[in-house]
């Protein structure tokens, strides 16, 4: 049997424990043994947990998993011989992807309905991490925040030789995206690490040229 431990990023609630066990439940029982572990910092959920289960899923507590989607991530994971992060796509109350897999340009993918599709960067609201990439690359580290600690975690992830998947249709959904947007700042952290200095640069000076047209354009209006 397989073990899984679900890290759930918010204060322990045992309504949101609950929801989250029936949809374990769905799960094959004799396939998967399922442990939550709560707490408003990630890497404080996954040391509680320790190094000893076979999976660990990221999950925010404001989402709302879709029917059989901890299954779907479990699935998918398998069918790729667990050596590969496998992300969920998160959708707002308008149907708009907020969160999921992303392009080395940094902007959101859509998943395919039936297999999993490749993406070069993951949002971390709902992820699959199994054992070997923990045990390669460890956990997040605290290094960064919100969104950009999973697109650090996934370059990390590709450089230890693991890819990154999005998992079929849609993981789960929101009212509006829980993480707040990166700053330019944040951007330029990212880009270092995942294009070089002179790109990085580059793309920051675009940015901020960006930014400047905007703040003049909106002077006008």
């Amino acid at each position: 049997m397989k073990t899984v431990a679900v890290l759930i990023y918010a204060e322990r609630h045992d309504d949101l424990e609950e929801i989250y066990r029936r949809e374990a439940d769905s799960c094959p029982p004799d396939e998967y043994s399922f442990s939550f572990f709560f707490n408003p910092d990630l890497d404080e959920a996954w040391k509680e947990a320790g190094g000893d289960f076979d999976y660990y899923i990221w999950l925010h507590g404001a989402l709302t998993l879709t029917e059989g989607s901890l299954f779907s991530l479990l699935d998918n994971s398998s069918f790729l011989a667990d050596r590969a992060v496998i992300v969920g796509t998160v959708r707002d109350a308008k149907g708009r992807a907020v969160s999921g897999g992303f392009g080395w340009n940094k902007t959101i993918l859509q998943p395919d309905p039936v297999i999993p599709a490749p993406c070069r960067l993951l949002d971390g609201l709902v992820a699959l991490i199994p054992a070997c990439v923990y045990r390669s690359i460890g956990i997040l580290g605290g290094h960064y925040r919100g969104q950009l600690a999973g697109f650090d975690y996934a370059i990390r992830a590709k450089k230890a030789g693991y890819p990154c998947v999005m998992a079929p249709g849609t993981v789960a959904t929101c009212e509006v995206r829980p993480n707040p947007d990166r700053t330019v700042r944040e951007e330029y952290v990212l880009d270092l690490r995942s294009k070089g200095f002179l790109r990085a640069t580059w793309a920051l000076l675009r940015a901020s040229f960006r930014h400047l047209i905007i703040k003049r354009m909106s002077l006008y209006e």
